[in-house]
């Protein structure tokens, strides 16, 4: 029953998250089909609310719930129906009025049942090993409730008369920057370590490389401030912090570099692909971050919108995304001998690297002012378009029975 549940929130989780890639696609297309009817900025709201808070948000709790040998928390079931519900009320108002009454009582509302949600997966992983998973687990929690901070504050500034302001600004870049660097990346080093911890991998993520992980998260926000503050001071806090994230990517790799082996012989085929893109997806955000701390290369990447949506793919489908699909296939909901999960899973690669590659492969041509790459827009689309596709086809192939990997 555990197991039928958690693959039935899984399942209708895949399906909002199939609905905001389709959306994603199509304001690709937007580009080189006209369509008057589509607003652009009420539209993206409804894709990036529904596949943070509808996929990834969700998806994190069950994979953490999955590996957990006690039962299922007393009314998360209720609890997370009620989120999803909300986020559903969010991809119907966000594309009728943007910013309006519903749709920010969607938002404020999932919030709220957010809180909820972590209390209680928070007291389910207590018994998780101290020095090892569990501490992951709770700088994960720590950083997404931080994250909210930025989202209650926006409400103040705006009456405030300060909406458009860097404080605005601000409060936007600490909801994404604690979201994408602390709840996501925390969420995905706990799933991987209880994971090791449960089928005898040594993977030891010592406390230093912990703290160093932390620390560095905390002091990279002072990129967003050097943005509009471009004292000296700003740019080495953050110089710092890119150090200090280099050495713990270097420590971690280390550390997974010596359980390769034992790994090895514990995943499946296409586990070790979907943990590979992960891990490139992972070292490629850790590079581009170093790579800001040049204030000449900050200011392109952050200026040039194709930078700013590739990295949050790199997050969101390639190091996150990713790694929930490795986990289905573990727990045996994706079964990879099917031929339409592994259509799926290869449409979904092909479109994740395609349209990365197109998005900083333009947006280098706009910086070295050569213009626009020809066909760009419509490679872009059919780039896009792969990603739903794969989606759509791994959420058919839930249709059948699980098998789970032991």
């Amino acid at each position: 029953m555990h197991e039928q549940r958690l693959r039935r929130w899984f399942t209708g989780a895949l399906a909002l998250f199939a609905i905001a890639a389709t959306i994603g696609a199509v304001l690709r297309l937007i580009y080189v089909v006209d369509m008057p009817w589509l607003i652009f900025k009420p539209w993206l709201h409804a894709h990036s609310h529904v596949a943070m808070l509808g996929w990834v948000f969700p998806v994190v709790l069950l994979a953490l719930l999955g590996q957990n040998d006690a039962p299922l928390p007393k009314r998360f079931g209720p609890s997370l129906n009620g989120a999803q519900l909300l986020v559903t009320g969010m991809l119907v108002s966000f594309p009728i009025q943007g910013y309006g009454t519903i749709s920010i009582a969607c938002s404020l509302g999932q919030m709220l049942i957010g809180y909820v949600l972590v209390a209680q997966v928070w007291q389910a992983t207590a018994h998780w090993p101290g020095k090892g998973s569990r501490s992951l687990v709770r700088l994960a929690f720590t950083f997404q409730l931080t994250s909210t901070l930025g989202a209650w504050a926006m409400g103040p500034l705006m009456q405030s008369g300060l909406a458009g302001s860097e404080w605005y600004y601000w409060s936007i870049q600490w909801f994404l920057h604690f979201q994408f660097n602390g709840w996501f990346w925390f969420a995905a080093m706990a799933i991987g370590s209880r994971w090791a911890e449960q089928h005898g991998v040594d993977v030891r993520i010592d406390p230093l490389t912990t703290v160093l992980w932390a620390v560095s998260t905390v002091l990279t926000f002072a990129l967003v401030v050097a943005w509009s503050e471009r004292h000296l001071l700003v740019i080495l806090v953050n110089s710092t912090g890119v150090l200090l994230q280099f050495l713990a990517a270097w420590r971690t790799m280390q550390a997974m570099r010596s359980a390769r082996l034992d790994a090895l012989v514990k995943t499946t085929p296409w586990m070790r692909v979907l943990i590979g893109v992960m891990l490139l997806s992972m070292g490629s955000k850790v590079a581009a971050q170093t790579l800001v701390s040049v204030p000449a290369v900050a200011s392109m990447a952050l200026t040039l919108r194709n930078y700013v949506v590739g990295f949050i793919h790199l997050n969101t489908l390639g190091a996150i995304t990713a790694m929930l699909f490795a986990f289905a296939l573990m727990k045996g909901w994706f079964v990879e001998q099917r031929r339409t999960v592994r259509i799926g899973l290869v449409l979904f690669i092909a479109g994740f690297f395609g349209s990365e590659l197109l998005l900083f492969a333009q947006g280098t041509f706009f910086w070295l002012g050569w213009g626009l790459i020809p066909g760009y827009y419509w490679a872009l689309f059919v780039a896009s378009a792969l990603l739903p596709s794969g989606v759509w086809t791994l959420l058919v192939s839930l249709g059948g029975r699980s098998k789970r990997i032991p």
